[in-house]
């Protein structure tokens, strides 16, 4: 599978190592993941308030998932349980 991460925020490695983590489970649970693209920008700064764009390419229409919050593992964890609905809703299909 192939990534493509544009991090404008500077946030840490790790995090875009988790969400990429994520990701990898994600699609060995579900497969038809083809490629995955995460665009992670700063919104505003006083609170410093973060912006991150999930597309994940999949056969048919891709599928685009994002979220905001100042807190970089709610975040996270919010787009992970949008990406597994939207991964299971392809499924049923």
């Amino acid at each position: 599978m192939k990534f493509i991460i544009r991090n404008q925020s500077g946030i840490s490695n790790k995090y875009l190592r988790f969400a990429k983590w994520k990701i990898r489970k994600l699609s060995r649970k579900y497969g038809g993941l083809i490629y995955s693209e995460i665009y992670v920008k700063t919104v505003s700064k006083n609170p410093e308030l973060y912006k991150v764009t999930v597309k994940m390419g999949v056969p048919g229409p891709d599928i685009v998932v994002s979220a905001q919050s100042d807190n970089l593992n709610s975040l996270w964890s919010a787009l992970s349980s949008k990406m597994k609905r939207q991964l299971r809703k392809l499924n049923a299909k």
